[in-house]
């Protein structure tokens, strides 16, 4: 397995992780190396039926224009790549940047997932956001379930080469978002 194969990685390492989710990606070429980490809780809802819950993650300005996605979930597995077509429930993102987006997109399209808390870690030196510059960004993370809610977190992320974490939590739909910033 080599460092430039993420998704070798995500695969060998889903078992060990207990269902959990590693995704490699960059975040700030120029803010020196170190890691971004990601942690989103779904919770258990009592609905019948259940559909799991379609998610967005993605890096945006403070004026809220989108830097880069950084994880897409939905269901990959119906016929005719139909399950794109429900992303627009995540409106924020749908109407940000993914209406343009190509999917499934390498390293970002993924599986919805049941409840359950997931990790995500982006190396700052590669990936898909290498380029930002240092600063001041937002995570949003939004999650939106078929006959049920929709729920959008965003935290401040800082790009600076210093360490950081924020934590924020959705209403319904979505559990406790945890982003740590290590140099």
């Amino acid at each position: 397995m080599s460092r430039a194969d993420p998704m070798s990685l995500s695969r060998n390492l889903l078992p060990a992780l207990g269902g959990g989710l590693l995704v490699t990606g960059g975040l700030a070429s120029g803010a020196g190396a170190g890691e971004v980490r990601v942690s989103v809780t779904l919770p258990r809802i009592d609905a019948a039926p259940y559909y799991r819950p379609y998610l967005a993650a993605w890096v945006e300005t403070p004026e809220g224009d989108p830097a880069a996605t950084l994880a897409v979930w939905y269901d990959t597995r119906l016929r005719d790549n139909i399950g794109t077509g429900f992303l627009r429930n995540l409106r924020s993102w749908w109407r940000a940047t993914g209406e343009e987006m190509t999917l499934p997109a390498d390293g970002v399209s993924g599986p919805t997932r049941g409840p359950g808390t997931y990790d995500l870690a982006f190396d700052t030196e590669t990936g898909p956001l290498a380029g930002l510059a240092p600063g001041p960004y937002r995570l949003a993370v939004e999650v939106a379930r078929e006959d049920g809610g929709r729920d959008l977190v965003r935290l401040p992320l800082d790009l600076t080469g210093d360490a950081s974490e924020e934590t924020g939590e959705g209403a319904e739909e979505l559990g406790r978002v945890t982003l740590a910033v290590e140099p």
